[in-house]
């Protein structure tokens, strides 16, 4: 597969000559400021970078600005210094329309306060506790789950202004994970609109998935939200003549027969018309699994099995896969060892016990003497068991 399948789009729009109003999006991971080189996609943008953009647009004399976001999350600390930045930037409107998906460290930018934002049909807003890789002594994981605490903490604290829920409600959602669908999250208070495809709608629209773009979410995702799924197959129950209100036409004029195809039938051309902003949550997740699996990959490799580890990385092998393996190649390893100490002290087996046959007169004088002192000591004690 290209690997600029997976490529995802950071880009800043300049204010038309003489307008006010600038676009900003952050389409790609959020991550730490380092060399181009560095990066796993020259999308994925920093801080520092996301400063460089909101300065950009204010010397063009944008007073006004729309942030699009469809992002997967990344760093929790520079989220919260793209918010700060937003947020002291001097804009006097800032509006945020989410557009595919805003999860885990984006969702902080997502609380701006004062900021208006919009959810787009078919999104989702995903939040979730920290988390982060650790490794040393006793005191250092104490030290990074303490980290973590603190980190876990901020972001509550935003989601709790944003929505206005207590803290006791937030937690629970923040322990469970929880997938909020565009209507969902408005209702809990994280978004204050629904962007509908069709404008001027007065109730919401059925998810505009198909059997087959559902199928690709359930094989990506660990926890596809279930009200998408509920509304998926309430979907397909609709004739083609009377599809339902809202849906674009493209999407539902085949929707019996797309939903009697098979998944593989599908190409990435045809999903990506019916359902743009599928296919970038598609790519996102694609790019967090792959990190995840090779991140796994290095926490197994341990000293001496390097070259099967890059292996497994290039071949896509699973990190499960490659623990197996991992314990399978460590067996026959040590299998292979025992046989080479058995090969090698084999021609010893062939020695056999006793006395040498060229024995000496003199040890057989030896042999005589000690057989009659031990003899002499037989009757000895013999003799005298009474005294003891």
């Amino acid at each position: 597969m290209p690997r600029d399948i997976f490529r995802i789009a950071y880009s800043a729009a300049m204010p038309d000559e003489g307008g006010d109003t600038a676009e900003l999006m952050l389409y790609g991971e959020i991550i730490q400021d380092g060399p181009e080189c560095y990066k796993w996609s020259k999308e994925d943008k920093s801080a520092a970078e996301f400063d460089r953009a909101i300065k950009a647009l204010r010397e063009k004399g944008a007073t006004k600005l729309n942030v699009r976001i469809n992002s997967p999350g990344g760093i929790c600390t520079e989220a919260v210094a793209m918010r700060s930045i937003l947020g002291s930037a001097g804009f006097d409107e800032i509006n945020i329309r989410i557009e595919g998906m805003c999860a885990s460290a984006a969702t902080d930018i997502a609380t701006l306060p004062g900021a208006h934002v919009q959810i787009a049909e078919g999104s989702e807003y995903m939040i979730h506790n920290p988390w982060a890789y650790a490794c040393g002594t006793a005191s250092e994981f104490e030290h990074a789950a303490q980290r973590l605490r603190s980190i876990e903490q901020t972001s509550r604290q935003f989601y709790m202004k944003r929505c206005g829920k207590d803290e006791e409600q937030v937690k629970k959602w923040m322990d469970a994970e929880t997938w909020f669908t565009a209507e969902r999250a408005v209702e809990a208070g994280f978004a204050d609109e629904v962007l509908y495809a069709s404008v001027g709608r007065e109730s919401p629209a059925a998810a505009c998935v198909t059997s087959r773009e559902m199928a690709v979410m359930r094989s990506l995702y660990r926890d596809v939200p279930q009200q998408i799924a509920v509304r998926q197959e309430t979907q397909q129950t609709v004739s083609n003549e009377a599809p339902v209100a809202g849906a674009s036409a493209e999407i539902h004029q085949n929707e019996e027969e797309q939903t009697n195809m098979d998944i593989g039938s599908i190409s990435m051309e045809e999903l990506r018309a019916q359902n743009p902003a599928l296919v970038d949550q598609i790519k996102q997740s694609a790019v967090t699994a792959e990190r995840a699996r090779m991140d796994d990959i290095d926490a197994l490799t341990i000293p001496g099995y390097e070259q099967m580890a890059a292996e497994a990385k290039k071949n896509g092998t699973s990190a499960l896969e490659f623990q197996k393996s991992l314990v399978a190649a460590m067996k026959q390893k040590g299998a292979n060892f025992m046989q080479a100490r058995v090969q090698e002290t084999s021609a010893a087996q062939a020695v056999t016990g006793g006395a040498p046959d060229d024995i000496g007169n003199e040890d057989s004088e030896i042999a005589a003497n000690a057989k009659a002192i031990a003899e002499y000591a037989r009757q000895y004690a013999g003799a005298n068991a009474t005294m003891y």
